[in-house]
């Protein structure tokens, strides 16, 4: 049956190439179908981020840091969210994490340690607002403002 079928095929180009048309077609729509489904969760975790997180920021003079992911990496690395460029900061000094509603910091092993209102941490703490986190000589704080980020 299935040598019929290739033979079949191979016979006939124009029902291979229609074929082969639909195959092409069926695949992208279901392409289209997984990005919209991702589009859709990722404006619903946009959603779900923004009541949960909405207006906190570090404030460092007279810069402010929206945060603005439920993860935040705080050193001198090019990637990092919040750039610290001292010597004393490690490239990935700290980590705030949103989870359940409150920010926590966590240091990454730094050399210079981290420290929240003085006391330099070893465990991830809770953090609230008006705390005061310094990394090296460069000290952040917490605060919570209108929902508008940087710029506005």
């Amino acid at each position: 049956m299935s040598e019929a079928i290739v033979r079949f095929f191979a016979e006939t180009p124009v029902l291979r190439e229609a074929l082969t048309a639909v195959v092409v077609i069926f695949t992208d729509i279901c392409a289209l179908m997984i990005l919209l489904a991702s589009g859709r969760e990722r404006r619903r975790g946009d959603r779900i981020w923004a009541k949960e997180g909405k207006g906190y920021m570090l404030s460092c003079g007279d810069i402010c840091y929206p945060l603005g992911a439920a993860e935040i990496l705080i050193g001198r690395h090019i990637s990092a969210d919040i750039r610290v460029q001292e010597a004393e900061a490690s490239r990935f000094h700290a980590i705030l994490v949103l989870s359940e509603g409150n920010w926590r910091i966590e240091d990454l092993g730094s050399a210079g340690g981290t420290y929240v209102n003085g006391v330099r941490i070893h465990k991830p703490r809770i953090l609230r607002v008006n705390d005061k986190i310094r990394i090296g000589s460069r000290t952040l704080t917490v605060i919570k403002g209108g929902g508008r980020s940087v710029g506005e």
